[in-house]
């Protein structure tokens, strides 16, 4: 629980979830599909366009003004330019998925304020 999988671990789970369905990817075919996938929502955000994968994602980017903030280390104002990040929207799958474990972890108890 609360494990940070890295990529060879992702790799390897879809791996292994593929073999149960009779599917027979090497781990290198998976990795090759995965580092493809990135490259094409790097390249579509880069554009200013976003990725839409219903029910688990939306990825794209967000306007930030530009802004005042503090340097409190060296105490004084500065000035964040306007810029774009990137946004990442969670779709129903992943909501649920959230639910599911805050039901498991806290036996869906609801806390208000």
């Amino acid at each position: 629980m609360n494990e940070k999988i890295i990529k060879p671990g992702v790799v390897k789970r879809i791996a292994d979830s593929l073999r149960h369905k009779d599917k027979n990817y090497t781990q290198e075919d998976i990795e090759t599909i995965l580092s493809a996938f990135w490259d094409v929502v790097i390249d579509a955000i880069s554009n200013g366009d976003s990725v839409k994968l219903n029910g688990y994602v939306t990825i794209g980017t967000k306007h930030m003004a530009e802004r005042k903030s503090r340097n409190v280390v060296e105490n004084r104002t500065m000035i964040l330019p306007e810029h774009y990040r990137v946004h990442f929207k969670p779709g129903s799958k992943l909501n649920q998925a959230a639910k599911d474990f805050t039901a498991k972890e806290l036996g869906g108890q609801e806390k208000n304020g």
